[in-house]
């Protein structure tokens, strides 16, 4: 019998006792809803095969995870009583970042770190610094490797967005499309709002349809299924022309360099990037 775990408020855990099930979770994409499928594991004490969101077909038979913000909810707190602060955020930053497999990935990394506590992750670089060192129990699995590279692409990818966001003026707000890999839009937000604190302004998430919304002092994160961006008046277009203008103007052709210029300002970025639009 394996070793018994302290229990995870009122889940009871046995370190040696997971057993790995064919059968896929399947569940509505939410945070809460991946912390709930990671409760369930711990409930049924098993790794399922997969976990999908979405209309992602698995080959295996499947039970549906109801999202439970209560379960969900006990998981955080367990995460913060049981192993540190640091473990929290990169729970948070997992689920952000576009990797595939996260979720059994994660449900393996809360398992570990249960057993063995607040050393387990003892330094993690967040924020917009690319991870750089982390330290899980002194050894990197496979699991832990998986979540830092998509952990590390994330924070570089919303390093990037801060550079190269640019607004349009559209009936009094700022407007923006973007179409990242990742989730960016909560690693955005403090930094435009406090760029832009007496300013409206809507960041759209083409990719994962949702906007970063900011009207009167107040921050949210909601779903928006479509959106276009309304013609401009002729007074933005000739402040977008100004733009180019000037980028343009300053621009030195006989040291110009795509290769390097690519480096820096990678190209997928381009199009929805006013200096590179069309007049």
């Amino acid at each position: 019998m394996g070793k018994c775990e302290r229990p995870l408020n009122g889940v009871k855990t046995m370190q040696n006792e997971f057993k790995q099930v064919d059968i896929c979770y399947k569940y509505d994409g939410s945070f809460y809803g991946m912390l709930s499928c990671v409760f369930e594991a711990f409930l049924k004490k098993e790794i399922p095969i997969q976990v999908l969101s979405g209309d992602d077909a698995c080959l295996f038979g499947f039970k549906y995870i109801e999202t439970d913000e209560e379960k969900a909810k006990r998981i955080l707190k367990a995460v913060l009583a049981k192993i540190n602060s640091t473990a929290l955020e990169y729970v948070k930053l997992s689920f952000l970042a576009s990797i595939q497999g996260k979720e059994i990935a994660l449900i393996h990394l809360l398992k570990d770190g249960f057993s063995k506590g607040s050393r387990f992750i003892e330094l993690i670089r967040t924020g917009f610094t690319p991870v750089k060192s982390v330290v899980v129990g002194g050894v990197k699995n496979e699991h832990i490797k998986k979540l830092e590279k998509g952990i590390s692409l994330l924070t570089l990818e919303a390093q990037r967005f801060i550079q190269f966001v640019r607004f349009s003026e559209v009936d009094g707000a700022l407007v923006s499309i973007i179409e990242p890999e990742h989730n960016v839009l909560p690693l955005l937000a403090d930094h435009f709002v406090s760029r832009f604190p007496n300013e409206k302004f809507l960041i759209y998430d083409k990719t994962h349809g949702l906007g970063l919304l900011y009207v009167d002092k107040e921050i949210k994160i909601e779903t928006i299924e479509s959106f276009e961006l309304p013609k401009f008046s002729q007074e933005e277009k000739n402040y977008q022309k100004l733009w180019r203008l000037f980028y343009n103007t300053i621009a030195i052709q006989e040291r110009k360099n795509e290769r390097c210029r690519m480096n820096f300002m990678p190209k997928k970025y381009w199009k929805n990037m006013t200096e590179f639009m069309a007049d």
